[in-house]
């Protein structure tokens, strides 16, 4: 209830309205707004360019399938075609103003900072400057997905379902999970931002140095919070195929702990390195911490290696049973085909869902420490990082 009440006293965003009441900071949130909501609708093909023209035609379609998608208007004027599906565009809408608000507040938190006025930043320059691109970050990482009505372009989305072999037509038959999934990740990371602009001045006593380190760890949180935000959504495309009751215990394996454990901590490593490292020495610590270390090293190396051919043949693999699907090998060797061929999808698969958030888990399991430090060189100074990263390294 103590966290219950916390967050909800962050959902006003107080602090990050006051940060953006002036008229360039809504201009500039209007501006991002807009180009995305332009680049989600090109990319999701909401708005689409036939190659014809033709005379004015709009048209309102009030029901259709599925229900939750319509009103929906059509119109064509001059070889521009625009359809507009009502819970599409409501969360288009909604999450191009989440991403303009977290860019805008990460760009005016970190610019004084910048200009070598750090008494003018305060604290949100040390605290927000990367943590506060979250919103944008996660709108990145499923761009195209809300107003997608055919998802053949849509970047985020193509991937997770070439990744998770779902049928297209079948994942836009259940398309709110899409909504419903981007409209959560951007509110939390919009909530962390403003938890960041309400840290007392003294919760980083020494500002990260924007060198190679702070260069390394940001793209190394970035892409955590790709890789986990698209392949945590696979997890609920997959179910579209196969019902949850009717899955097998392999397949519970695969969504818990392959899906969502090492989903979730790639994504909390990412936005909260700092309370991230900091929970991760409270459970280490305890014999309880041991149990996720287990899951987070079992997790990383069946998805990220592979598993034996008894295993392969129970709906399991990794990346070594992949890799030898695209050569050709036999299924007697742990060969398992996978669900796209050798293209732009594929290789995301393979190097952000399989071996980037393999390769996090296992050295967070065996080596936390290692693996921490380039995050926390983001939001602290070299020493004070190495001392937050100060878990036990100890395996059994």
């Amino acid at each position: 209830m103590e966290a219950l009440r916390r967050i909800l006293t962050l959902a006003p965003l107080s602090r990050t309205r006051e940060l953006l009441r002036n008229r360039r900071a809504r201009l500039l949130v209007a501006g991002i707004a807009v180009a995305y909501v332009l680049l989600s609708m090109v990319i999701g093909q909401m708005l689409t360019f036939p190659g014809f023209s033709g005379p004015l035609f709009a048209t309102v379609q009030w029901t259709g399938s599925p229900w939750w998608d319509f009103p929906e208007l059509f119109v064509f004027d001059s070889g521009v075609a625009l359809d507009l599906l009502l819970l599409p565009t409501l969360t288009m809408v909604l999450v191009s103003a989440g991403v303009g608000i977290g860019a805008t507040a990460a760009l005016f938190s970190a610019v004084p900072r910048l200009r070598g006025r750090p008494e003018a930043a305060g604290r949100e320059a040390a605290t927000t400057s990367a943590a506060g691109a979250s919103a944008a970050i996660t709108g990145l990482a499923t761009i195209g997905a809300c107003c997608c009505t055919t998802c053949a372009g849509a970047a985020g989305v193509a991937v997770v379902a070439a990744a998770s072999g779902t049928d297209v037509a079948l994942l836009l038959s259940q398309n709110w999970y899409l909504d419903m999934f981007q409209l959560v990740v951007v509110s939390v990371a919009l909530l962390a931002q403003e938890r960041s602009l309400r840290l007392p001045s003294d919760y980083c006593r020494t500002p990260p140095r924007v060198d190679r380190g702070f260069v390394l760890g940001s793209l190394l949180r970035i892409g955590l919070l790709l890789a986990g935000i698209t392949w945590s959504l696979a997890m609920f495309v997959e179910w579209v195929e196969t019902p949850p009751l009717a899955a097998t215990p392999a397949l519970w394996y695969h969504w818990i702990v392959e899906h969502q454990i090492l989903s979730l901590t790639a994504v909390a490593a990412g936005m909260f390195p700092k309370e991230t490292a900091a929970w991760i020495r409270r459970a280490y610590a305890r014999t309880e911490g041991w149990a996720l270390r287990a899951l987070l090293l079992a997790g990383g190396i069946s998805w990220g290696i592979g598993v034996p051919p008894p295993l392969s043949g129970l709906g399991l693999e990794g990346f070594v049973n992949e890799f030898l699907g695209i050569l050709g090998a036999p299924a007697a060797w742990g060969a398992v085909a996978p669900d796209v061929g050798l293209g732009p999808a594929l290789a995301f698969h393979w190097a952000f869902q399989h071996l980037l958030l393999a390769a996090f888990a296992i050295v967070l399991a065996l080596l936390p420490g290692t693996a921490l430090m380039p995050l926390l060189r983001t939001v602290e100074g070299p020493a004070e990082s190495e001392t937050s990263a100060a878990v036990p390294e100890t395996v059994a």
